[in-house]
């Protein structure tokens, strides 16, 4: 299945200037029965089945904060876009009765080896789909973010030099958690080959980052995105 869609984000992290982006999706099963998956900005390869124990190789694209419009802000350091590279391990289960529906659950480390931040972010995350008609698939999730003390200097930290061109007061955060998560989707089938779906995914910051006066003082904890889109599969 391959597709793409239309949404809008934060600008950066902690932001609550918008954008609107296209993003692709990939589901491609390999002749081996592997799982390559390709959504937004994150993509991951399966070394085990399409249901049971998942594990694998993952990547990121991390976005940075560059030309961003607040003018208090634009003040404070500027942070570079960058890939970041890992792996998860996870479990699905697929239940196929009267009542048919998918739980998934997976761990995911990330890091971008000190390019852009020091340290790591790890995540949960765990989802579920069912079908509530022939045609119409729903979905939610829930997840949690832990981050290292270098990903919050980076993304959420004001220097003495950010403070005193801003007038933002100096923040040295600490890691730990670093967001709580939640999503909602609905997918309908068109015909045999086409889908279109709709998702809206909810960031709630948290600990240091949400303490930062990014966030507090210029932006937002209540991180949200949302889009539309369309796929197509190869049937």
């Amino acid at each position: 299945m391959i597709g793409g869609g239309v949404g809008s984000a934060t600008d950066y992290a902690g932001g609550k200037d918008r954008m609107v982006g296209v993003v692709p999706g990939l589901r491609y099963v390999t002749s081996g029965g592997h799982l390559l998956e390709w959504y937004g900005p994150y993509a991951q390869f399966d070394f085990g089945g399409v249901t049971g124990f998942q594990w694998g190789p993952a990547v990121a694209l991390r976005l940075g904060r560059k030309h961003v419009d607040d003018p208090v802000v634009s003040q404070i350091h500027e942070v570079d876009t960058t890939v970041e590279g890992g792996g998860y391990v996870g479990y699905e289960y697929e239940h196929a009765g009267s009542f048919p529906y998918r739980l998934r659950g997976s761990v995911t480390v990330l890091t971008n080896a000190g390019a852009v931040y020091t340290g790591a972010r790890v995540s949960v995350n765990g989802s579920a789909w069912a079908p509530v008609s022939p045609r119409v698939f729903l979905g939610a999730g829930l997840g949690a973010g832990w981050v290292s003390q270098g990903f919050n200097q980076t993304y959420y930290g004001v220097t003495a030099e950010d403070a005193g061109r801003s007038g933002l007061p100096a923040f040295s955060p600490s890691g730990g958690l670093e967001q709580i998560t939640s999503w909602g989707a609905a997918i309908y089938q068109f015909n045999r080959n086409w889908f279109g779906g709709a998702m809206i995914y909810y960031q709630r910051l948290t600990g240091s980052a949400a303490d930062s006066p990014i966030v507090t003082q210029r932006g937002t904890r209540n991180q949200i995105t949302y889009g539309v889109g369309v796929a197509y599969a190869f049937r």
